[in-house]
């Protein structure tokens, strides 16, 4: 591989970029890297001091691409970005890693002044007969909360003013290959991919959205439902994650710990539901649903009483392999947050932020 402007360092198969911004960004320039290292087998390493702040869409093309995140600490002292979890060396990034798994290093603190955010991860599949329009599954779930994205691009710094119009046209230009585009708006932060299988084109959007304080909203499960039907209208929705978690209300990625997300909701599409086992107790204990209707048939939101138990109780009854087969290899399970839309990652227990993204 021809040797990259970006690249600071080369130690064995990890090619190494330091940076001292406070907020890293996914330029053009570490967009093309990530993608010609992931291409030639090797792992980019981004290493940046404690204090670094990563964009939504930086933690995003990480994951996607297999990169990690090394935080060198006043000591010289390296730990994963995203677990805390101390590194002997940049080697321990490719062979365990990227993501590091393990206790995290007493340096890797709590975050202070979080937030609260709803992550929704949702997989969707537009049907044959209508006019493909990417980004319309975002506005109708941003509506729950009152926000709307205002830009978007492939790259950052986002600077086009957001158009459905545009976005799709872009994907469409990209198709049958995956494209891959970012979005954001106030208390807002999304990553959206699109790829054409089966003559279907299939796309999936991890959303971020900062909600208020305060304990639950008794409304937020029934717009949300709200939302699934308006969405259900226009495209078939496959499979979602809705979960409450924390994180900076810049939706930056910094070098703390969130805590662990909490899984509120799944949301199952008609398509899917012929792959759930319904024998024995159904729904599944500690969970409720509702159900909504798509053009083939009825979808289903199953809603948990108790988190990751209630989760994993319910991915026991998909059946993995033909859901992967209905959505053609979709990008579903890119690291943590950032779209951990696959069951086989869920059931890894994911943690992390597209603030995470």
């Amino acid at each position: 591989m021809v040797r990259h402007p970006l690249i600071d360092d080369v130690v064995g198969p990890a090619i190494v970029v330091d940076s001292s911004a406070p907020v890293v960004w996914l330029t053009d320039s570490l967009d093309s890297l990530l993608r010609r290292a992931e291409a030639a087998g090797r792992t980019v390493v981004l290493r940046t001091g404690q204090e670094a702040a990563l964009t939504p869409a930086l933690r995003h093309a990480l994951g996607a691409h297999g990169a990690a995140w090394a935080v060198r600490g006043p000591d010289g002292a390296l730990r994963d970005g995203r677990t805390g979890v101390p590194a002997a060396s940049l080697d321990d990034f490719v062979t365990h890693g990227p993501e590091l798994l393990g206790d995290p290093s007493p340096e890797h603190r709590d975050a202070v002044g979080s937030v609260r955010q709803i992550s929704i991860d949702l997989t969707l599949r537009h049907h044959d007969e209508r006019t493909v329009d990417i980004g319309s599954a975002i506005e109708a779930l941003c509506e729950t909360v009152g926000t709307c994205p205002t830009r978007w691009g492939t790259s950052e710094p986002l600077t086009s003013t957001w158009d459905r119009w545009v976005v799709t046209q872009y994907a469409m230009h990209e198709s049958p290959g995956i494209s891959t585009s970012y979005a954001i708006g106030d208390g807002f932060a999304a990553t959206m991919t699109a790829h054409l299988t089966g003559g279907v084109v299939v796309e999936t959007m991890s959303a971020v959205l900062t909600v208020p304080e305060g304990g639950s909203d008794p409304q937020l499960a029934s717009r949300l439902l709200d939302a699934v039907h308006r969405v259900a209208s226009d495209v078939e929705p496959v499979f979602g994650v809705v979960m409450q978690r924390r994180g900076d209300a810049d939706h930056l990625v910094r070098a703390v710990g969130y805590g662990e997300p909490e899984p509120l909701a799944v949301i199952v599409g008609p398509e899917a539901t012929r792959f759930l086992d319904r024998r024995g107790q159904w729904p599944p204990v500690r969970t409720t649903t509702d159900t909504f209707a798509g053009e083939v048939g009825e979808g289903l939101v199953v809603r948990f009483e108790d988190g990751w138990t209630a989760l994993e109780s319910f991915l026991d009854r998909i059946d993995e392999d033909r859901f992967l087969q209905l959505v053609g290899g979709a990008p579903l399970d890119a690291a943590h947050d950032d779209g951990a839309l696959g069951p086989h990652a869920m059931q890894h227990g994911g943690q992390g932020s597209p603030g995470a993204a």
